[in-house]
């Protein structure tokens, strides 16, 4: 039988544990119905590259070796579909649903680095597809070359680089432009008696990445990685777009090394860094190449972990600068009377975990919260007692929710489940309970 090679495109899903290939769309040589085609009518045999061409080596958990990060998946749902896997009763694509797993993750990696891979498939026709209209029925297809991919949650986000730089160093980043059309907004509503009120300016969101999405050693990458490594993307979607009136800007950073580098540390307990000056200049160059089309009194500056630390560096040196800021497991040690202070000058809601490994709550963001109130400030923290699938999209084997580090707070910061204060009752706005990301869009400066 002689195999016609076809090509495939990937669809990729922006989760919380990173991103994924969700579904594969085949571009097929015929027409195909629905009930032509099920889970069993191919297969899929996948190999994780990494940028530099060989196969990635892995050692899963238990295991004494690393070996090659290679397999086949199985196939959840097949369907005809359109060019970019939507679904139809007819049609000249087949979209193959696959289950989120080791083998359809793209980025590789840890809290402390992480790098983009090149997921190579190959996938296999199993069973004839039956021809249509007097055709012969189709066989032998191979899809072993990918047209790209397709990622929905990637809509409106570029990167960029900082045009000028601050004691040499120019950082990449990755921002989202809201579209400032009626029908795009997140409070769009068709049977609203009037029509959706576009605003002239709208609000920016600073979010700035963990250690595990700072450039590092990778090449060639761009920002990307800064805002799928931990699902920034969250921000530029309906959920968090709707609290700042259907149209926000998004701006994401990526360190080249560490937020906390010091310039004799990395990841010491200073409380400096080399790139509050610089990440500042971006900010301002940012602002001004849109200036007519973002509102400076509602800038929030936002991040997890390292960026956590970089998110209340910037606002103890710019205390007049921010709307609002939101610290995600932060690091901030040994506060000063005058980091208090400074950081009094802006609002803050602080989010944490109670046995947090990496940041111990004891000696970062509870005493420093205490201090914060002490001193007046307008300040929240929501602390989880630990950290699991709030959602009911992930569960452990026993069908219970999928437990993780506690570190990984921020995914309850993205699913916007960041509700209660830390004394257990609600933040208040005009008599209604609201969460950390509608308290800051109603927070100006």
């Amino acid at each position: 039988m002689e195999l016609k090679l076809c090509t495939y495109a990937t669809v990729t899903t922006l989760g919380d544990f990173g991103p994924w290939i969700s579904k594969v769309v085949l571009d097929l040589p015929c027409t195909v119905r629905a009930n032509d085609i099920d889970a069993n009518t191919f297969h899929i045999y996948v190999e994780r590259h990494e940028r530099s061409g060989e196969v990635l080596m892995r050692k899963e958990r238990g295991a004494d070796h690393a070996a090659p990060s290679v397999g086949y998946i199985d196939i959840l749902a097949a369907y005809p579909c359109d060019e970019n896997g939507r679904k139809l009763a007819v049609g000249t694509h087949v979209a193959l649903e696959v289950a989120e797993q080791r083998l359809t993750k793209t980025i590789e990696g840890g809290v402390m680095g992480s790098r983009m891979l090149d997921d190579q498939l190959r996938i296999t026709q199993l069973t004839a597809l039956p021809g249509n209209d007097g055709d012969d029925p189709t066989c032998g297809l191979v899809f072993d070359t990918c047209r790209g991919d397709i990622c929905p949650a990637l809509k409106g986000w570029s990167n960029a680089t900082q045009k000028t730089a601050v004691d040499g160093i120019a950082l990449e980043y990755g921002f989202f432009e809201p579209s400032f059309k009626a029908e795009d907004s997140a409070c769009f509503n068709p049977f609203a008696p009037e029509a959706t009120v576009v605003p002239q300016k709208a609000p920016l969101v600073v979010y700035l990445h963990g250690a595990g999405e700072g450039k590092g050693a990778t090449q060639g990458e761009g920002a990307t990685r800064a805002y799928i490594g931990n699902r920034v993307t969250a921000i530029s979607q309906a959920q968090i777009q709707r609290y700042f009136g259907g149209f926000a800007w998004v701006l994401v950073p990526q360190s080249p090394t560490f937020w906390m580098d010091n310039g004799v540390e990395q990841l010491g307990r200073s409380n400096q860094s080399i790139y509050s000056s610089v990440l500042k200049a971006l900010i301002d160059e940012f602002v001004a190449e849109h200036a007519d089309r973002i509102d400076t009194d509602r800038i929030v500056v936002a991040g997890l972990s390292n960026g956590g630390f970089m998110t209340l560096r910037l606002c103890a040196d710019y205390p007049d600068f921010f709307a609002a800021g939101l610290p995600c497991c932060a690091p901030w040690y040994n506060a000063t009377d005058e980091d208090v202070a400074a950081l009094a000058k802006t609002p803050l809601w602080f989010t944490h975990s109670k046995g947090d490994e990496l940041v111990h709550p004891q000696q970062t963001v509870l005493p420093l919260f205490a201090r914060l109130r002490g001193a007046g400030a307008n300040v929240h923290l929501t602390y989880f007692s630990h950290v699991e699938d709030l959602t009911g999209v992930y569960r452990e084997a026993d069908g219970s929710a999928k437990k993780t580090f506690n570190h990984g707070v921020w995914i309850h910061q993205f699913n916007d489940l960041c509700y209660q204060d830390f004394d257990g009752g609600n933040v208040l706005i005009d008599g209604e309970p609201v969460g950390c990301w509608e308290w800051s869009a109603r927070v100006s400066r």
